[in-house]
């Protein structure tokens, strides 16, 4: 149920999240979600023994007490889909709040946080939300909350005092997405202030070739697949790195010019080159960038951390690099 998170790899830069696997699948219906190519099984799956769930975590972290943890939830579910009903989330809150070396991230396209608004989670719990502008959440993420529902969401947590993050991924290639994207970061910081926020991540649509059957099966009407992808050293089908540089950079500029330059904005599953084309400088391995997440943190939320974390506790996680073609 814990693990590394599977996007750990030699073809691109990952940055050595831990995923806990408490729900499997989704009410939502994303047509570019990758859980419609990994799970056969239809039906929503969660793991209520949380005391088992808790012991498999400070066993692992007892290996390493000098490294922090990043733990999220929302690998093979969304962590707060169905939190209303359940209250699954509450328990790894309170184990968080009591845990130095950690910080729990809960990541949703959801709006129903009333339950969790209450809860004495002393600033180990990060709400996180996926972003798109409002024409691809309508188009392409079915049953989801609207961008105005979550970021009514977000005011929220911002209130009861929950760290944030946002992830923008997929970053989507279609005619008005310059603009579109532009009117939805501008909003976000009209209610997320940047001093809390965690960290946001950029990246672009993905997935394996043998799922470009499936979307067109299931979602006839997409526009998902019209721009031209390639295979990727990881094999998955991707935008021609031009493409994803383009889109980036632009994103990039709009999250500082609306958040700052103090924003913590990273990859998710993306090569050295186009890190470097991007923002002028890349990790060195996958071990220094969970460095360079626990750096930020400790600077930019004092006390988070019990002491200043050192390169070298988090470089055993290395991964070479390599060279990407796409």
């Amino acid at each position: 149920i814990f693990k590394p998170c599977p996007g750990t790899s030699g073809e691109y830069l990952c940055c050595n999240y831990w995923v806990l696997n408490q729900s499997m699948n989704c009410p939502f219906n994303c047509s570019y979600c990758i859980l419609q190519y990994y799970l056969n099984n239809p039906y929503l799956t969660v793991f209520t023994d949380t005391e088992q769930i808790i012991a498999q975590i400070r066993e692992r972290m007892a290996h390493e007490p000098r490294r922090f943890f990043r733990i999220g939830t929302g690998e093979l579910a969304d962590s707060l889909a169905l939190n209303e009903e359940g209250h699954f989330a509450q328990p790894l809150i309170r184990f968080a709040a009591h845990t130095p070396n950690m910080i729990l991230e809960l990541k949703t396209k959801s709006y129903r946080i009333q339950s969790l608004l209450q809860e004495n989670h002393k600033g180990k719990t990060i709400l996180a939300w996926s972003i798109n502008p409002p024409a691809v959440i309508r188009a392409e993420e079915h049953g989801a909350a609207s961008l105005p529902q979550r970021l009514n969401a977000v005011k929220l947590a911002v209130r009861a005092g929950y760290k944030l993050a946002f992830h923008f991924d997929p970053i989507l290639d279609y005619p008005s997405w310059k603009t579109d994207y532009e009117t939805t970061i501008q909003q976000l910081f009209q209610v997320a202030p940047s001093s809390q926020i965690a960290w946001i991540s950029m990246g672009t649509l993905r997935f394996p070739p043998d799922m470009k059957e499936k979307i067109l099966n299931r979602f006839p009407d997409t526009h998902l697949l019209n721009p031209e992808m390639v295979r990727g050293m990881d094999g998955k089908l991707r935008y021609f790195k031009p493409l994803r540089i383009h889109l980036y950079r632009h994103i990039f500029h709009l999250l500082r010019k609306y958040g700052g330059p103090d924003l913590f904005v990273y990859f998710c599953m993306e090569d050295p080159e186009t890190w470097k084309a991007v923002m002028g400088k890349a990790p060195d391995s996958n071990g220094e960038l969970d460095y360079w997440f626990a750096r930020h943190l400790y600077h930019h939320f004092p006390g988070l951390l019990t002491e200043p974390p050192r390169l070298n506790d988090y470089l055993h996680f290395n991964t070479p690099r390599h060279r990407d073609q796409s």
